[in-house]
Formats: structure tokens, sequence, C-alpha cells
């Protein structure tokens, strides 16, 4: 951060921490150092060195095998947040989740909808239609990423509806570019 702040370079990095004082002490001290800490001898850490932070804790793996045999599904929300972070590598939001509109979140570019429920046969019976397209509303801007077990729409919808689909499970990891 100190380097950052001395060339304007745009270095990232990830701490980990595995203690379970993480979030309340280790995290805490980077966000002073980013902000800014008053008493501090050294002028740089007075202002506040700058960048921003993001504290995630680690859950149970999601395993595409598992996915495919329909052992142990992750709830919504959990597969949610994993896909919407593999595929944007932004922070989660779930208080921006709209299970029933498919809703899971927003980057500048990209709206993101998740069709999935916990549910084998859920999953089998389960597509993204001409119906789900038209419910997402006028194009406001940003591109739709869908993810879903299959679509029933050909390129030609998709390109209209500015979707991008991924297959679930298997584009679980599709990045958007």
């Amino acid at each position: 951060m100190a380097l950052n702040k001395e060339d304007g370079g745009n270095r990232r990095f990830i701490l980990v921490e595995c203690e379970d004082y993480a979030d309340s002490v280790t995290a805490e001290r980077v966000r002073r150092v980013i902000k800014g800490v008053p008493s501090a001898k050294n002028e740089a850490l007075r202002e506040g060195l700058g960048g921003s932070f993001s504290f995630f804790e680690l859950g149970a793996p999601i395993e595409i095998e598992k996915l495919l045999a329909g052992v142990d599904l992750p709830t919504y929300l959990e597969l949610a947040r994993y896909v919407f972070y593999t595929a944007t590598g932004q922070e989660f939001d779930e208080n921006k989740v709209n299970e029933k509109k498919y809703f899971i979140g927003a980057t500048k570019e990209h709206e993101v909808y998740l069709f999935y429920k916990p549910d084998v046969d859920y999953l089998k019976a389960t597509a993204l239609t001409l119906d789900h397209a038209k419910a997402f509303g006028p194009f406001r801007g940003k591109r739709r990423l869908v993810f879903a077990p299959t679509k029933y729409l050909d390129q030609e919808y998709l390109a209209e509806f500015k979707i991008d689909f991924a297959q679930l499970p298997y584009q679980i990891y599709r990045r958007v570019k």
C-alpha cells in the first residue's frame, strides 16, 4: 500500500489470517492504515495510505462433482456468492440478492442472475426461457450474465436481450472480461 501511494501503482494483495481475531484485530489494523492513524509518527501513515479492503471468511468448498451428483448442494446464497465472485472478481453483497427475480448482484458492466435451487429435480427442469429474458426488463446499459442449468434461447435472442449465458455447473468459472 505504501508503494502504491508512493508511485501511483495498483498493486493488490491477499492477506490470510487463520486466527479468530482476523476481523476484529487484523482487518481493523488494515482499515486504519488505509484511512490514516492520527497518532502515527510516519507522515504517510498519519494521512492514510489509501486503497480499499474486503474481508472474506472461507466457507465449505463447492465441488463440481458434487453438484453433478446432487450431493451436498449449496444453498442459493452460498452458490450465488461463489458464482458472483468467481465470475466478476468483485465482492458479493447478499443484501442485493433478489432470489425471486434470480438477481444476485451487479458490476459496472453486468447484472448477474442465477437460476438455482438446491434440488436436483428443479435443476433438471429449469431453463432460461424467452419469458425470463423479457422479465429482466429493458436494457439499462449493463449486459446480463445468466447462470442456469440450460437455456431455450438461441444466439439471436441472447444477443437481442444482451445476455451472456453460462451453463451450471459446467461454466461456473466463466469470468467477465
